[in-house]
């Protein structure tokens, strides 16, 4: 979705709630602070310390993608990662 959809997706959102007309430069800057924090929130450093917690969530059959969506998406982003996961996984699955 380029930015010029994503902005009328954005403001088509708001508009039930709002009449008002969300200004582009106001929407850009509200998107800018969702990258970061985004960014922010899941560094591959991070993501290790929470995927033996994910892996055990998977493996009690517990909805871990809903329990911890950022690991999720961290995963789907990083073959790396994804990797440790696989192993991870694998690991827990094969003792249990």
């Amino acid at each position: 979705m380029n930015r010029k959809n994503l902005l009328q997706h954005i403001r088509d959102f708001f508009a039930p709630q709002k009449k008002e007309e969300l200004q582009d430069e106001v929407i850009v800057k509200f998107l800018r602070i969702l990258e970061d924090v985004r960014a922010e929130d899941m560094s591959c450093d991070e993501m290790f310390n929470r995927l033996d917690e994910f892996v055990e969530q998977e493996v009690e059959s517990h909805d871990a993608e809903k329990l911890m969506p950022l690991v999720r998406e961290h995963l789907d982003m990083c073959s790396h990662c994804e990797e440790e996961y696989e192993a991870l996984l694998d690991v827990l699955e094969n003792t249990k």
